[in-house]
């Protein structure tokens, strides 16, 4: 999906050029697509954790293969995005979760 919302010429940060290292890319699906599309992995699942205003239909767009379930699918992108490999990134989201916070 990130290669075709370059193409687009859409803007969209891909710090780690789309090899799911970052978080950067993240996007907001609708439901139904969300629903239909398979699974996050684990490795996309950490890096979600760490991403600022994630959604319950939050996907890294580096993850998710262009195919036929994607078919009328309303992809947003979120207001701003950033490297969630930054380790006082990372620190800053854990304390975050030992407060509660998300």
């Amino acid at each position: 999906m990130l290669d075709a919302i370059k193409a687009a010429h859409i803007p969209i940060q891909d710090a780690c050029e789309g090899h799911l290292g970052c978080g950067t890319c993240g996007v907001y699906l609708d439901k139904k697509t969300y629903k239909r599309i398979p699974r996050a992995t684990k490795a996309e699942e950490t890096l979600l954790d760490q991403v600022p205003n994630p959604k319950p239909t939050s996907r890294l767009s580096c993850a998710v293969k262009l195919s036929t379930m994607l078919e009328g699918a309303t992809v947003r992108i979120p207001p701003f995005n950033k490297n969630v490999l930054s380790e006082s990134d990372i620190l800053v989201s854990e304390e975050k979760k030992k407060c509660g916070q998300r």
